[in-house]
């Protein structure tokens, strides 16, 4: 009886401490924006930072600026490395006119958006590729 309690107090402990897979998320944003929604789905594809640290982000928008940018902010503490220093950062994704490039400035939010810490002086340009684009390729 004791070995059995045992065996099981030990199962119980042995998940302690691990922290639970984190499900999936899918960068989002609420608008009614042509050229956003039109965009979000390269734009996905070229930042995959977007979709893995979606559930750290705070109070997407777009804004109308020089071009359509879409706006979120990362709070101090978050999901994301601390490597990238990105807390407490605005970043902003510029589209361009055509749909056809996302612009990044900060290296903060170009690492969260390349998931990575080595990220490339200046403004950043990524090109994106609509899925037809990308079906026609392969």
């Amino acid at each position: 009886m004791k070995k059995g309690i045992l065996a099981l107090a030990l199962t119980m402990l042995a998940g302690c401490g691990k922290e639970p897979p984190k499900e999936p998320s899918v960068f989002n944003v609420d608008t009614q924006d042509e050229l956003v929604i039109k965009s979000l789905p390269a734009t996905r594809q070229a930042c995959p930072g977007l979709n893995r640290y979606a559930s750290d982000f705070q109070d997407i928008r777009v804004e109308q600026q020089y071009r359509t940018t879409i706006v979120f902010h990362i709070p101090e503490r978050s999901g994301i490395p601390d490597a990238y220093k990105a807390g407490g950062h605005n970043c902003f994704l510029e589209i361009e006119g055509d749909g056809s490039a996302i612009f990044l400035e900060k290296l903060a939010c170009k690492s969260v958006c390349l998931d990575k810490v080595d990220v490339p002086d200046g403004q950043l340009r990524l090109g994106l590729v609509s899925e037809e684009e990308a079906k026609h390729k392969d």
